[in-house]
C-alpha cells in the first residue's frame, strides 16, 4: 500500500510540474507577441 501511495505522489508532482510549465511556456509566448507587436508612431 506505501508503495501505490508513493506511485501517486510521484504522478501527481509530474502532473503538477507539467501544468507550471505549460503556464510558464504560455505566459512567456504572450509576452513575446506583445513585445514584437508594432507600435506605430504619432506623426508631428
Amino acid at each position: 500500500m506505501q508503495e501505490d501511495d508513493t506511485k501517486v505522489q510521484e504522478a501527481v508532482e509530474v502532473v503538477t510540474n507539467a501544468k507550471l510549465i505549460t503556464e510558464v511556456v504560455t505566459a512567456a509566448a504572450t509576452q513575446v507577441a506583445a513585445a514584437s507587436t508594432p507600435i506605430p508612431a504619432a506623426k508631428p
